[in-house]
């Protein structure tokens, strides 16, 4: 009879942690199909974009919006030019000894938006990712890789940002 009520309890908490969950999904507004759509067919990405930022940048918006990516802007109406792309890293502390023990790794993304006719629709705005890296002089391989991962998640989350201000021009021209 124990078994049969701890079986019961175990497929109660299941269905209640399964419910949770999808009303955990539904209040963050998860959906995963449905797109975005703004007033343009094809977008270019132009200037001196990371190949991380780049690639992740294109992957958001294919994903995010109703929209092609064009390679070359004279095939695009809509063009986000990237000004500025540029991580950087500074230390953060210091042991008792003088060592260092932390980086702040963060990244400046400046970008503007503007259609074929050369109408400005975002201006020139910078956007900005930190992270901090704790740091061992016995461990620095170590350090430098994933200084290079923090880099990365901060260049998708750099173009993910973007990709949201993009999703604005929908609901600004309805």
């Amino acid at each position: 009879m124990d078994a049969r009520f701890h079986l019961a309890w175990l497929k109660t908490g299941l269905t209640v942690l399964g419910f949770a969950m999808f009303l955990s999904l539904q209040g963050c507004l998860f959906n995963a199909r449905s797109k975005v759509s703004i007033p343009y067919q094809a977008v270019a990405i132009t200037g001196p974009a990371s190949a991380t930022l780049l690639g992740q940048l294109q992957f958001d918006i294919l994903t995010y919006i109703n929209i092609k990516v064009a390679i070359s802007p004279n095939d695009a109406d809509l063009i986000v030019e990237i000004i500025q792309d540029a991580p950087n890293s500074q230390i953060a502390s210091y042991s008792g000894v003088g060592q260092i023990t932390a980086y702040d790794l963060n990244d400046v993304v400046v970008f503007r938006v503007y259609d074929k006719a050369g109408n400005v629709l975002i201006p020139e705005t910078p956007i900005f990712g930190v992270r901090s890296s704790n740091f061992s002089n016995s461990t620095v391989l170590a350090a430098d890789i994933q200084q290079a991962q923090f880099i990365a998640e901060i260049r998708k989350e750099l173009a993910l940002q973007i990709t949201i201000r993009l999703m604005a021009l929908g609901r600004r021209n309805r």
